[in-house]
């Protein structure tokens, strides 16, 4: 069953959204919990705290007192929402409590308006929380508890002074009273709940309409324009004879650009094929749709030579007829990544050539919307083998190269495997997977390899050690190892052509006039060193020696031991101007990394003035002695006001 982008990045999408919105949900009921939880403590506290200051003036030998306190407890407990707001003389020994004032909000039971009043003793109500509350040393607590009537959120307060009206003044109680305001947790619950509700249904409608707006907008912008293409590619290779419907083209970005090479690319080979019909002799026609299919195979292909600030590509086709069913592709990233690849379609002439450039067409796509290798090839995969009626396959090699990380990530669909020319010959035969075209759902691996300066990357095709000279025999991998290995630690320029030019070379020399049996693909790409300056100013402090060991351990370029010897000259230098070139003052002093590629020079600057040096006897010359004794030359002079130390060390 075939799948589209649109439906695959949907089984993507759905799940991350779905678990996105779990956890937004738990989140929200939990930060709705706590608030209310917060909240109805707070009014328990209060509430507690205001029935505190009333009881403080309780009189029991007033009798109308507890028909007055009660009153104003019910309306305390109605307007605080309080469930039960009462005053119990507690006994730890007997375990019982007698209530002094009760007061009964719109949540307490019928049951407790009969049982519970002024002057009644509960024996077994004195609850661990009571005795809790009693001996914390605390002036309110708060828990939750289960009573005979309620789930209860209850603040307990106790009470140990009232007002004498004799001294007019607050006295000490012979036993203390406990106080409790109780809040009905099912009343809390229901009122979070109500809260939570809110917020999941705001929640829910906005991811909603977020995750409907991303499907709309890349349903209309990227699926819509890459079904387009794809179908005018379909009906192109199958279906000619009914004729090629242009792609309506719009916007400028890279699928407009893919849908007007398109548009031209059918235009060109209707103008061929005009003519064609003209042509009278099979023979003629033959050669005509020859010269079409290799100019439309050319026109795919990239310049042979390539050049950036990072990289230098070089790359070659030769094919065995007039067109064949090898490419190769390059391509500069959004990112300043760089895209390469070389395939290799089973078969030979126009079907291998038509199968090619639509394979070159999907690399191309792919690697614009900045598919990972590994991704890449699967697409790829599932598109060649879901139209492909003539049962062919291809062989690709896919690799991305990031220019700031030094990273090449590549995979392989059962593609020749390339090579690095580092400082020995490394071949590249991780994340091997079978060719595209045969079967869909295969996912394919990626690895990654760290380039360095000057390291180059070779690409082929089997045209290259399976080619033949006029005796049958092959020119073999071993044959193209050890050609390959005369170029470790070559530059481009030197002693020489590039790899790709020698290797060409080379394997028409073996040939030695024999018709070419195979297609012939190579790419190649170098890796330019970076400019290697780096500055940094600083206080002459020692702590600061830190930055300058970072800037030195970020040039790539610097081989290992040579780095650890530059470390310990710099580390040396440094410590010694930190503690001589300004005396007891401090001054800012400037450090300076320069390579060229053979040599890595250090700059300081201020040091002690030269007069100044007393070689042999001042303090420090020990460290000036072993930094200069590990360089391969040092000089001093005085530029700009300033006593200028250059130590020179060489890489290679």
């Amino acid at each position: 069953m075939r799948k589209s982008v649109f439906f695959k990045l949907a089984l993507l999408i759905i799940p991350i959204v779905l678990a996105y919105e779990v956890a937004q949900l738990y989140m929200s009921y939990q930060s709705v919990y706590n608030a209310n939880i917060e909240a109805f403590t707070k009014v328990a506290r209060s509430t507690a705290q205001t029935a505190a200051s009333i009881f403080e003036f309780y009189n029991p030998a007033e009798l109308d007192d507890n028909r007055i306190y009660s009153k104003q407890f019910d309306e305390l407990s109605r307007m605080w929402g309080v469930a039960y707001l009462y005053v119990v003389e507690p006994d730890a020994e007997t375990k019982s409590i007698k209530y002094i004032i009760i007061g009964f909000g719109d949540d307490a039971a019928d049951i407790a308006r009969q049982t519970r009043y002024a002057g009644v003793e509960v024996e077994g109500g004195f609850s661990d929380s009571m005795q809790q509350a009693l001996t914390s040393g605390e002036e309110s607590t708060v828990v939750h508890e289960k009573t005979e009537l309620d789930d209860t959120l209850t603040c307990y307060r106790v009470i140990d002074t009232q007002y004498d009206q004799e001294t007019e003044d607050f006295a000490k109680l012979d036993k203390p009273y406990l106080l409790g305001a109780e809040i009905s947790f099912t009343s809390v619950m229901k009122k979070f709940q109500s809260r939570f509700h809110e917020t999941a249904v705001y929640d829910l409608g906005f991811t909603l309409l977020l995750t409907v707006a991303i499907f709309v907008v890349f349903y209309f912008r990227v699926n819509g324009p890459v079904k387009r293409i794809s179908a005018g590619m379909k009906n192109f290779v199958h279906d000619r004879e009914k004729g090629v419907k242009k792609l309506q083209v719009k916007g400028n970005d890279e699928l407009a650009e893919m849908s007007r090479s398109f548009n031209m690319m059918t235009e060109e080979i209707d103008r061929y094929i005009a003519d064609i019909d003209n042509l009278n002799k099979e023979k003629h026609t033959q050669e005509a749709e020859l010269a079409i299919a290799r100019n439309i195979q050319t026109g795919l292909l990239k310049p042979s030579r390539y050049e950036n600030g990072s990289v230098c590509i070089h790359a070659v086709m030769r094919a065995a007829r007039n067109v064949g069913g090898d490419l190769y592709d390059y391509q500069v990233l959004d990112d300043g990544s760089v895209f390469i690849a070389v395939a290799d379609v089973s078969g030979k002439g126009i079907s291998a050539a038509l199968f090619m450039s639509r394979a070159i067409t999907l690399l191309h796509q792919y690697a614009l919307l900045g598919y990972s290798p590994a991704r890449m090839l699967g697409e790829y995969n599932n598109t060649l083998a879901e139209f492909n009626p003539n049962g062919l396959f291809i062989t690709t090699f896919v690799a991305v190269y990031n220019s700031e990380t030094g990273t090449l990530t590549y995979a392989n669909a059962g593609h020749n495997r390339p090579y690095l020319l580092s400082d020995r010959l490394i071949a590249l035969d991780g994340a091997a997977g079978i060719a595209a075209g045969i079967f869909d759902g295969f996912a394919y691996e990626e690895e990654t390899v760290t380039l360095q300066p000057h390291d180059v990357v070779f690409l082929y095709s089997d045209g290259v050690n399976e080619a033949e000279n006029s005796g049958g025999a092959l020119f073999g991998t071993e044959a193209l190892e050890d050609e390959l290995k005369k170029h470790i630690g070559r530059r481009s320029g030197e002693q020489g052509g590039s790899v790709s030019d020698d290797i060409l070379k080379t394997i028409e020399a073996f040939s030695d006039g024999a018709v070419q049996s195979d297609d012939l693909t190579i790419l190649t790409l170098e890796v330019k060193p970076k400019p290697a300056h780096s500055e940094i100013t600083v206080m002459n402090r020692p702590e600061n020696l830190t930055a300058l060991n970072e800037m030195i351990n970020r040039e790539r370029d610097i081989p290992e031991e040579i780095k650890a010897q530059l470390l310990l000259i710099a580390e040396e230098l440094f410590v010694n101007i930190c503690s001589y070139a300004y005396g007891e003052g401090e001054g800012e002093l400037t450090v300076a990394v320069d390579s060229d590629g053979d040599a890595v020079t250090l700059t300081t600057a201020d040091v002690v003035a030269i007069e100044d040096y007393d070689h042999e006897n001042s303090v420090g010359g020990l460290g000036r002695f072993l930094a200069f004794e590990l360089s391969d030359g040092h000089t001093y002079a005085y530029r700009d006001g300033r006593n200028i130390l250059t130590v020179t060390k060489r890489i290679r």
